[in-house]
């Protein structure tokens, strides 16, 4: 028998995502694990309006969202420890500018340049609806036929009732596969 646990959002692990926008001239970084796809062009990321980072967002109106691997999880995680408002976060990661003006770190190996089309606005948080102008991968995660392999960008994911970072698993079968099987 299932037993009421209380009212959370668990649907957890996410992917972590590393989000970036310009806030005064100078990238700002935060951690970002309330995020999901609200259709094939367009994503969501759910902020606390406290977040200095968000400031960039609404200003600019741009932002980019990429997935942490691993060999970025430190200084993701420290992104998301640190307040921009007390310390300059700028630093943390080497960037490019994309084309619509969002700062895109080079360490992470697949990042969504994003244009934000609307803030759906709660009493604590912003939740930014995001069209996707541009997918930037590194070559080496793609595939033959030039799609992201999740397999070799490893995403770290974050579950939230114990703040924990987990690896992605191994490939259980392809989608679809399953529809013969007994029901």
């Amino acid at each position: 028998m299932k037993k009421n646990i209380g009212a959370f959002p668990a649907l957890y692990p996410t992917p972590l995502t590393l989000v970036g926008a310009m806030v005064d001239g100078k990238p700002s970084w935060m951690t970002v694990a309330h995020v999901g796809i609200i259709g094939h062009d367009r994503i969501l990321i759910s902020c606390a309006k406290i977040h200095y980072t968000n400031k960039g967002i609404r200003r600019h109106g741009v932002v980019s969202v990429s997935l942490v691997d691993e060999a970025m999880l430190p200084k993701a995680d420290c992104a998301g420890s640190v307040s921009g408002h007390r310390e300059d976060k700028s630093r943390l990661f080497d960037w490019t500018v994309g084309e619509t003006g969002a700062p895109i770190p080079t360490a992470s190996p697949l990042t969504l340049e994003c244009r934000v089309v609307d803030n759906y606005e709660t009493e604590t948080f912003d939740n930014f609806i995001l069209e996707i102008q541009a997918v930037l991968a590194e070559e080496g995660v793609l595939t033959a036929d030039g799609k992201p392999d999740y397999e070799k960008i490893a995403p770290v994911l974050f579950e939230f009732p114990t703040y924990t970072y987990l690896r992605t698993g191994k490939r259980l079968g392809k989608c679809l596969s399953f529809a013969g099987t007994k029901r």
